[in-house]
């Protein structure tokens, strides 16, 4: 709100004695209007691009459909904490990363009701979001491609504010609508093509999904959605294993260069003929997939304890689950298929057994942010002046 403070304190001092003052100028009228047409329409989602040192309070602030944006673009340590709405996802190394979580602040929620208004959480305190409590993840696997850098691994579910029963949903910067879910996210990483490890860059693309225990994250490099495309957004029924395929073994931590993916829904059959699958409404209880997905092969695998990672880890979180393995890097490096959790998670492990209940990812979550458009409003009016 500093914009709107200094044009306030402007117009209370005209006239005065003080009119040598430097205090900012009040806003013109073109100002004005020009912040409030931003406010009452937008773009997709993917149009809107900063640098990491200029995003704005918010990305999304117009009352258009969903809107507006819940939370808030510009996190530091002001708004770092258990109750932090900050929307800016940083995801950078295997020690630094963050996914998208409930707003809530106890772990009663489930994606498919939050999704529009899900909030960071990461696995330090410099981002300004929520904190990952130490041990809550208890298997990762952080793969390097030419394409894509991607994140999978094994979470304590209400660490993220969900319920510890929730079968997941998928997060993604598009949505029906193109406003994204989380609305107004920004995904960023000193990862990407043209970074040096230490500059944050925006990944336009992206895709996370969490459910049943599993989670997994995917940045790519290409924004233009040409194919062969890695991060398509519209397999939600099918989860990680099928969008993200990895070795998902608890227990294990490990960094790799790793092979691309196939495309999801593109395979190829025992006669070389490759078919384009086009994911349902829904997905019956019974259903089965044509294809099997294909873990990519890996090398230059490099082993971590969970406390090399997550130093203080033995003090935190619990497993409650028992790992699927105590493999080292050659397990990855083999390629050879999936150590799936299970197929009862349709947003993390494939197809499942309530997909009636994971098709209401898309349409339960648009009552969380009906509240508040004119606090929005005026955040936006401030980032806009700024």
């Amino acid at each position: 709100m500093l914009a709107l403070t200094a044009a306030a304190a402007t117009l209370a001092l005209a006239g005065s004695s003080l009119a040598t003052t430097t205090i900012t100028a009040a806003p013109s009228p073109s100002q004005v209007q020009q912040a409030v047409k931003r406010a009452a329409s937008q773009n997709p989602l993917t149009d809107y691009t900063y640098s990491y040192s200029a995003v704005p309070y918010q990305v999304l602030p117009g009352a258009v459909g969903r809107g507006p944006q819940s939370g808030y673009n510009i996190c530091n340590s002001t708004t770092s904490g258990p109750d932090s709405q900050c929307q800016t996802l940083v995801a950078n190394n295997a020690s630094d990363f963050c996914l998208w979580g409930s707003p809530t602040t106890s772990p009663n929620g489930t994606i498919g009701d939050v999704e529009a208004a899900v909030v960071a959480y990461c696995t330090n305190d410099q981002h300004g979001a929520r904190v990952i409590p130490a041990g809550a993840i208890t298997g990762l696997q952080l793969m390097h491609t030419s394409a894509y850098i991607q994140w999978t691994g094994h979470i304590n579910m209400t660490a993220l504010g969900l319920t510890a029963t929730d079968t997941g949903g998928e997060l993604d910067p598009h949505g029906a609508d193109l406003a994204g879910n989380p609305l107004g996210g920004l995904v960023y990483s000193n990862q990407m093509p043209g970074g040096n490890n230490q500059t944050e860059i925006q990944a336009i693309e992206w895709n996370n999904f969490v459910g049943s225990g599993v989670f997994c994250l995917k940045l790519c490099f290409d924004n233009t959605q040409n194919e062969p495309f890695y991060c398509e957004n519209k397999f939600d029924l099918l989860g990680c294993s099928y969008n993200m395929p990895a070795a998902y073994q608890d227990g294990v931590f490990l960094e790799c260069d790793g092979d691309l993916q196939d495309v999801v829904g593109t395979y190829t059959g025992t006669d070389g003929s490759k078919t384009v699958w086009s994911q349902p409404s829904s997905l019956p209880a019974t259903s089965t997939l044509p294809w099997t997905p294909r873990v990519p092969a890996s090398s230059n695998c490099k082993t971590y304890q969970s406390t090399d990672l997550f130093p203080n880890s033995l003090l935190g979180y619990q497993s409650t689950s028992t790992p699927s393995s105590t493999a080292s890097s050659a397990t990855m490096t083999s390629g050879a298929s999936a150590s799936r959790s299970g197929t009862s998670g349709a947003g993390a492990t494939g197809t499942s057994a309530n997909a009636a209940a994971q098709t209401s990812n898309t349409s339960s979550a648009n009552e969380v942010v009906v509240s508040g458009a004119f606090g929005a409003f005026l955040a936006g009016l401030a980032a806009f002046l700024a």
